[in-house]
């Protein structure tokens, strides 16, 4: 029997969280239901047009059965059989027999087709405060609040996994590299790599927070002027690191001013490292900066083999993109030297 209801959910339901985010309220979209379509319940291909106005994507609208003869046969609808949990608290209800399954959900569901490194980035997304605004310029929204914490993203995901369904299994290794408080896309694809193991191309520098203050001692509060610091990367040990991308550019001055910071943190038992997109599109000066940032954290291993290196190279391109024009040069003419 085909099934009337709309469940939202996959691709379409992502993207209709995303647009709702950076709305700044769900509340802007949502009525109570009953209201939002009308008093009638329109005809199935007319509220699968709404819906999809309301993800901002194009037909086909991803919506979920239990099984296949609920399928809706319908040019705008593309059905997908879920047999995860999919009971009244996991779907929202938008009203005329219209719900979207809430992020854990559509989370799971995404782990269906999408890696561990792409289901990281939806995570690190969707816990952070910063949302993908594909619609718009710059491509990203900041200073929203966070759709949903890691534990409700995990709680759900193991409950699929452990009723068998496909995918699961890969949502809940994916959830095992996320940090909570991501304030960018650049800040998640570069805790991506530090997560990530050697032997999958990453530096294997877990245990950080993201974006989380920071005490200084009164000395050093004193020196540099401040009691507390936001570092975008913290250490228990005391390593913090920052992402600036900028860097590249600053004057000397900005670079001296800096290194006093960098020296007065030292000086009370810490470290302060620059992360710039200059290194971040080379690989010679990444794999130097990841040796530095070993150092710091105290990190005793044998040097990075030359699997790992080329896996790190393949991973960096993938988060961080080509390699500048001048570094693929300079590095060719390292290996011409050599």
């Amino acid at each position: 029997m085909r099934e009337d209801r709309l469940i939202v959910g996959y691709e379409s339901a992502l993207s209709f969280w995303r647009a709702t985010r950076a709305a700044a309220s769900v509340q802007h979209v949502l009525e109570p239901s009953g209201r939002t379509y009308g008093a009638l319940r329109p005809p199935l291909s007319e509220r699968a047009r709404r819906v999809l106005a309301l993800c901002g994507g194009e037909a086909p609208l991803d919506v979920v059965v239990s099984r296949k003869e609920e399928r809706h046969n319908c040019d705008l609808i593309a059905d997908h059989v879920w047999r995860g949990p999919l009971t009244r608290e996991h779907l929202v209800d938008l009203g005329q027999g219209v719900y979207v399954c809430v992020m854990p959900a559509v989370f799971s569901q995404l782990a269906h087709s999408l890696d561990e490194i792409s289901l990281a980035e939806i995570a690190y997304e969707m816990t952070g405060t910063y949302g993908i605004a594909p619609w718009e310029d710059d491509g990203a929204h900041a200073r929203l609040e966070p759709l949903v914490d890691i534990a409700g993203l995990c709680g759900y995901a193991t409950s699929a996994r452990l009723l068998g369904v496909r995918g699961a299994r890969r949502a809940c290794a994916a959830l095992d590299i996320v940090v909570a408080g991501s304030n960018s896309p650049r800040e998640t694809d570069t805790a991506i790599f530090l997560s990530l193991g050697r032997g999958r191309g990453g530096l294997g520098a877990a245990g950080f927070k993201m974006n989380a203050p920071v005490a200084l001692t009164d000395r050093l509060a004193s020196m540099v002027g401040q009691k507390t610091i936001v570092p975008d990367f913290s250490w228990p040990n005391g390593t913090v690191m920052e992402y600036d991308s900028d860097q590249e550019h600053q004057s000397p001055a900005a670079r001296a001013r800096d290194e006093r910071k960098r020296r007065a943190y030292r000086a009370e038992g810490m470290d302060c490292l620059t992360l710039t997109n200059g290194i971040l599109r080379s690989n010679h000066e990444l794999n130097l900066f990841c040796e530095e940032l070993e150092k710091s954290l105290g990190l005793r291993r044998a040097p990075a083999s030359e699997r790992m290196l080329a896996r790190r190279r393949e991973l960096r391109q993938r988060l961080f993109g080509l390699e500048t024009e001048s570094a693929a040069l300079l590095e060719l003419s390292r290996e011409g030297g050599a």
